[in-house]
C-alpha cells in the first residue's frame, strides 16, 4: 500500500489506539507538527424524512467536532421513491 493511500484513508487503529498519519514535507520538523485531529465519517440513522440537509448535518458537527463536508449522494441510498426502506 503505497503512503498517500495510507494518510488519506484515515481513520486507522492498532489494539484499539487511534494512528494518525501526516506525510512530511521536505525541511519540516516532525516536533513541530500538531497531531490533534483526526477526520471521521460519521453517519446518522433514523433521521425524519425531512432532517436530511447539509445545515441538519452541519448542526450535528456541535456534537462530534468539525464539520469537513457533506455527501448528498449517500441520502437516496436505500430510500424508495416515496422516502421509505
Amino acid at each position: 500500500m503505497d503512503l498517500d493511500r495510507v494518510v488519506n484513508r484515515a481513520p486507522w487503529t492498532f489494539n484499539n489506539h487511534l494512528l494518525v498519519f501526516y506525510k512530511l514535507q521536505v525541511g519540516e520538523d516532525p516536533v513541530k507538527v500538531p497531531l490533534r485531529f483526526s477526520a471521521f465519517w460519521v453517519q446518522i440513522h433514523d433521521l425524519l424524512l425531512g432532517s436530511f440537509s447539509e445545515s441538519v448535518a452541519k448542526q450535528w458537527s456541535d456534537f462530534v467536532g468539525e464539520f469537513l463536508e457533506y455527501d448528498s449522494k449517500s441520502l437516496s441510498k436505500g430510500l424508495r421513491s416515496d422516502g421509505h426502506k
